[in-house]
């Protein structure tokens, strides 16, 4: 029974750290400056006028 609670313990840690390690990697691949231009065009995107909209007058 004392080897289940260290493994459970031992799980925890590695799970805190794991999800650590998640957030960090997604928030580089995020944040890395290849993606600057890709990102900038995505933001851009509410900004543009296409002329596809519903709310449009006639």
């Amino acid at each position: 029974m004392e080897a289940l609670r260290e493994l459970a313990f031992w799980l925890r840690q590695l799970w805190v750290l794991w999800l650590m390690l998640l957030f960090v990697g997604i928030a580089v691949w995020v944040f890395w400056p290849g993606r600057k231009g890709e990102l900038e065009r995505h933001g851009r995107i509410p900004l543009e006028d296409n002329g596809s909209g519903t709310d449009q007058e006639e």
